[in-house]
């Protein structure tokens, strides 16, 4: 008696289950709310480059630690005292809980703190990443994150991300 099963060598969705660890580096945009200010009123757009850790237990949860840099000074309002701060070139560190509904979508979550030499805030991000895979292991990522400091500004990120895959690959999420 023998058994048949389907294989691809191609290295995309077949092997879009994975456990092991995932290294992303990330290009973006941030969009800030600046229309608190009189003289550039409207959405403030910066630079932003990120560096992410994922770790995924099976083919659906993982955790990670995703750190970016807003690459430009700018100005925001706190919200309870309506008090103008400046940020300059804050760095955000958070530590993220990762679900994959499938193989192609992760949703995430996360707890963290945007440091910058003036004061630091903690914050909560969500988020939702679409992933193309590669060849040998790469996968090509278009993220979104929505980033609200506590007491204070928020912002919407929208980058797009390239990832190695590294450990085992399972089989296909059904």
């Amino acid at each position: 008696m023998g058994l048949a099963a389907q294989n691809h060598e191609d290295g995309t969705d077949a092997e879009h289950g994975r456990s092991g660890h995932k290294i992303t580096l990330v290009m973006a945009n941030s969009f800030i709310d600046n229309s608190f200010s009189y003289p550039t009123s409207g959405i403030l757009i910066v630079p932003t480059f990120g560096f992410n850790y994922d770790y995924f237990f099976n083919a659906r949860w993982g955790l990670g630690l995703h750190t970016d840099i807003l690459l430009q000074q700018f100005k925001v309002e706190k919200h309870d005292s309506h008090e103008e701060i400046v940020r300059e070139n804050p760095v955000a560190i958070c530590g993220m809980v990762l679900f994959k509904p499938n193989h192609r979508w992760t949703l995430m979550a996360g707890y963290g703190v945007e440091v910058e030499k003036n004061e630091n805030f903690q914050m909560i991000r969500t988020g939702v990443e679409y992933g193309i895979a590669l060849p040998k292991n790469w996968e090509l990522g278009f993220s979104l994150e929505f980033d609200y400091k506590i007491k204070t500004y928020s912002s919407l990120m929208f980058g797009v991300g390239f990832s190695k895959m590294l450990g085992r690959v399972n089989k296909t999420i059904t």
